[in-house]
């Protein structure tokens, strides 16, 4: 008698697509530097070009990521689902300006910079606070 697993299609293909794509999958190399003016966060991330690069903002967290496409067989038809790969995923700091966020790619160094600036509100902030009595 002979065990036979029964894999689903989609899950052999995306399996074999994360171990395969460009030769396997490398790791992006992160950096963050304080700069006087703000943080630098530098994102070299290998066979990614710069147009599949996705920089987002929701609420605190700042996310660098890009699609995979998978491609699926549907009833004989071939289509591409796209999959989300994260570079990197952080909360901004509190003393950040997140409206002036920026990024910029270096096609020299072939990296992503993103500028996160310092709020200059919340810096070197110092009061006192009195006590009411009741």
């Amino acid at each position: 008698m002979k065990n036979h697993l029964n894999i689903p299609q989609e899950v052999l293909m995306n399996t074999d697509f994360m171990n395969t794509v460009n030769g396997g999958m490398s790791e992006p190399v992160l950096k963050i530097e304080n700069r006087e003016d703000g943080y630098e966060l530098l994102i070299k991330a290998p066979g990614i070009g710069p147009d599949d690069l996705q920089v987002e903002i929701v609420k605190d967290k700042l996310m660098v990521y890009h699609l995979l496409p998978i491609f699926a067989r549907v009833k004989g038809e071939e289509s591409e689902v796209r999959s989300i790969r994260f570079l990197s995923r952080m909360v901004i700091p509190s003393d950040v300006d997140v409206e002036s966020i920026s990024a910029r790619y270096d096609e020299e160094h072939r990296c992503l910079i993103l500028h996160l600036p310092f709020n200059h509100l919340h810096q070197d902030f110092h009061r006192k606070v009195d006590i009411e009595r009741w």
